[in-house]
């Protein structure tokens, strides 16, 4: 059976399961390709998809994609989304069966989250996986926060795992520490955990760089997209002091342990270059040979104090060398 023949039974078969309760307003395909200038709903739902399964914002679908609306009649929709092209190579690899077993395997969860706030489902992965994210913390003015917590340490950074319980306009965003005893219950691989969480947070709040001060005030969605396929922002002068953080701009420092982030700096930057973290928010970018990193060292300790433990994320410089890859604290 060939790709287009699988999503042609695909689209037949699914609404036909009478035991999934699904009607076909709950099935929806979206074509690669897809595009939705006029409707902000559909907009998210290209950009989430493009950094969840190709690490890239673009506001043009890549791939094929199905997705199920479950338990929307009268209360809150949970959406189960697949990539078709996968769900072929299971086809081509193991036949109809795998399809089904995964596709009700993700239902399952769906039902599970649609049914039950996400704190009764923590000890589940699979439920609770792509409500993880990771927020940047000063580890010396919270280790004693951070006994039982989930987290990496860089320098004097500590990168923590968290789940979000609540995001909306009222509420804003709620979110828990991952204690370690749940973290064994998953019985899953830290680099997993890990690289699920940070596309998560990648999600919930793509990378910015604002090339000036004012950039950052009231900034259209796109701006600063340095990130984004097909991005104008190929360079930027050497004695600019870019700032990168998130189009949310708050715990925007998280940014720049984004998948790739470092990387494309360093081809903007034409090279290493030093990072100042002046807050929990945001990052400065000093290209290396441009200013001796002693000065860089006393303004952020300015700005620390100006601002207070509460929003300091570090009080050492950080240096990425563009030759061999390497991220970390630069010992002065």
């Amino acid at each position: 059976m060939t790709y287009d023949e699988f999503k042609d039974e695909l689209v037949e078969q699914v609404v036909r399961k009478s035991e999934w309760g699904l009607s076909p307003a709950n099935v929806r395909f979206y074509d690669d390709g897809f595009t939705a200038a006029d409707n902000e709903e559909e907009q998210e739902f290209i950009r989430n998809t493009n950094i969840r399964y190709h690490k890239t914002e673009s506001e043009v679908l890549i791939g094929d994609f199905m997705t199920l609306d479950i338990g929307r009649q009268g209360g809150t929709a949970s959406q189960c989304r697949f990539e078709l092209k996968s769900l072929y190579n299971d086809f081509i690899a193991e036949g109809w069966e795998a399809v089904w077993k995964y596709v009700k395997t993700n239902i399952d969860v769906c039902n599970q989250i649609t049914g039950a706030g996400v704190l009764q489902l923590m000890e589940s992965y699979e439920a609770v996986k792509e409500k993880l994210i990771i927020r940047p913390l000063n580890f010396t003015n919270h280790k004693y926060n951070l006994k039982e917590a989930v987290y990496k340490k860089i320098g004097d950074i500590a990168l923590v795992l968290y789940i979000v319980i609540y995001e909306n306009d009222e509420q804003g965003l709620g979110t828990s520490k991952i204690n370690k005893g749940i973290f064994e219950k998953w019985d899953r691989g830290i680099d997993e955990v890990w690289e699920a969480a940070l596309t998560n947070t990648y999600v919930l709040a793509p990378p910015r760089m604002y090339i000036l001060p004012l950039d950052r005030i009231n900034p259209s969605y796109e701006k600063g997209a340095f990130m984004a396929l097909g991005s104008k922002m190929k360079s930027f002068g050497k004695l600019s002091v870019p700032s990168v953080t998130t189009v949310k701009q708050v715990n925007g420092a998280i940014a720049m342990f984004y998948p790739g982030v470092k990387e494309k700096i360093a081809s903007m930057a034409g090279g290493s270059y030093y990072v100042a973290f002046t807050s929990i928010h945001e990052a400065e970018i000093h290209c290396a040979g441009t200013i001796p990193p002693r000065n860089i060292l006393r303004n952020l300790k300015s700005v620390d104090k100006k601002f207070g433990s509460e929003e300091t994320l570090t009080k050492k410089v950080y240096f990425y060398n563009a030759e061999n890859g390497k991220f970390d604290v630069l010992e002065l």
